[in-house]
C-alpha cells in the first residue's frame, strides 16, 4: 500500500537524484536532522558549490564554514563536524557502522546516506517514521532500538529496487499524512488496518 502511494505522492528534492553520490546525499541528511526539509532545499545546491567534497571543506576555516551553514542554524557544531571529519577522511566510509561513528553523525543519517544514495536495505527510523510505525502496528512495535530496527528491517520490501522508494515513501507518509497533531486519518489508506485510528473510534 505504501510503495502504491508513493507512486504519485513522494516529495521532489534534489538529494535524492539517483545519480547523486554518497557524499552529496549525506550532506543533505546531515543537515536534515533539525531542519526542515524546504530550508536545506534552499541552500544545498549552494553548499555543494562551495564544498563539492570532502576535500573542500578541509580546505576551509571552521569560520568559512559557520557562515555557509548560518541559514540551517546549529552552524557552530555542525561546522565543528563537518571540519573534524574532513580532516580524517578523504571519502566517506560505505558501512552504516563507521559512519554512526562520525561526529553527529547517528543511525538516521548512515542509513539514510547508504540507502537513499546506494540502495542499501537498511531501516531509516527518524521521529516521524517511528511515529508512523508507532501508530500503525501499536502494542507490536517494541520499545527498545535494536528491536525496533530489526521490526523495521523484517518489513523491508523483498526486491532491493524497492527499498530505497519504500524508505523515501515512509518518510513522506509521516510528512504529509500522519502529522503528529493532526494526522489526517479520512485520507490515510492505513487507516484500515491502523491502531491508531481504531484506538479512536475510527475517527
Amino acid at each position: 500500500d505504501l510503495l502504491s502511494w508513493s507512486e504519485t505522492n513522494l516529495r521532489t528534492f534534489p538529494w535524492r537524484d539517483r545519480e547523486r553520490s554518497i557524499y552529496e546525499v549525506f550532506v543533505a541528511e546531515f543537515f536534515l536532522t533539525q531542519t526542515p526539509a524546504e530550508n536545506v532545499d534552499r541552500n544545498y545546491e549552494a553548499f555543494l558549490r562551495e564544498y563539492p567534497g570532502l576535500g573542500a571543506i578541509d580546505d576551509a576555516s571552521v569560520g568559512e564554514l559557520e557562515r555557509r551553514i548560518e541559514p540551517l542554524g546549529f552552524q557552530r557544531i555542525r561546522a565543528e563536524a563537518l571540519d573534524s571529519i574532513a580532516s580524517d577522511y578523504e571519502e566517506l566510509p560505505r558501512r552504516s557502522a563507521d559512519l554512526q561513528d562520525l561526529p553527529r553523525v547517528g543511525p538516521y543519517v548512515a542509513n539514510a546516506t547508504l540507502c537513499i544514495a546506494d540502495e542499501r536495505p537498511l531501516a531509516i527510523l527518524d521521529r516521524n517514521v517511528n511515529r508512523v510505525y508507532e501508530r500503525v502496528f501499536g502494542s507490536q512495535y517494541p520499545d527498545g532500538r535494536p528491536e525496533r530496527v530489526e521490526f523495521a528491517e523484517s518489513l523491508l520490501p523483498e526486491a532491493s529496487d524497492e527499498v530505497r522508494r519504500y524508505n523515501l515513501a515512509l518518510l513522506d507518509f509521516g510528512a504529509s499524512l500522519c502529522h503528529k497533531r493532526d494526522p489526517r486519518c479520512n485520507q490515510c489508506f492505513a487507516s484500515q488496518y491502523c491502531s491508531y485510528f481504531r484506538s479512536n473510534g475510527g475517527s
